[in-house]
């Protein structure tokens, strides 16, 4: 006798998660090398967005990119604003020596929140994962 139909999707979609985070765990490991980076710039802007659910539909609004502490303010005080969310876009930029070649390169990393919830700063330093066979690719860890 065979299983239900909603045990057989519900084991189908955690196979493949797992499946997709043991390729990350393995191509991490396997392709990549954890490396110093010193933080170069550091750019934090912020956008609003608002989903709204009908019965058949999803509509999500959102603002061009601002600073967040704008828009902040206009979630809170401005009545064409009230009841979205604010959601943060951070890029950070990195200096690191590449294992491929022994060279400087410059790479950009774009989060929706800082790692551990530490902040960077110019200068800082930092680990990020550089390739073993393509000079200029990175990853977070």
């Amino acid at each position: 006798m065979g299983l239900p139909i909603s045990l057989n999707a519900t084991g189908l979609a955690v196979f493949g998660v797992a499946a997709v985070l043991g390729y990350d765990f393995y191509d991490k490991s396997a392709n990549y090398v954890h490396v110093k980076a010193r933080v170069r710039t550091v750019t934090e802007q912020c956008y609003m967005e608002k989903v709204d659910r009908g019965i058949m539909t999803k509509t999500t609004s959102t603002s061009d990119l601002l600073p967040c502490d704008v828009a902040a303010v206009m979630v809170a005080n401005h009545p064409n604003w009230a009841g979205y969310s604010i959601r943060k876009k951070i890029e950070v930029a990195y200096l690191y020596t590449s294992p491929v070649d022994g060279k400087t390169h410059d790479t950009v990393h774009r989060m929706t929140s800082y790692p551990r919830d530490r902040k960077y700063g110019v200068g800082d330093v930092v680990e990020i994962l550089a390739s073993k066979s393509a000079a200029d690719k990175t990853r977070d860890l």
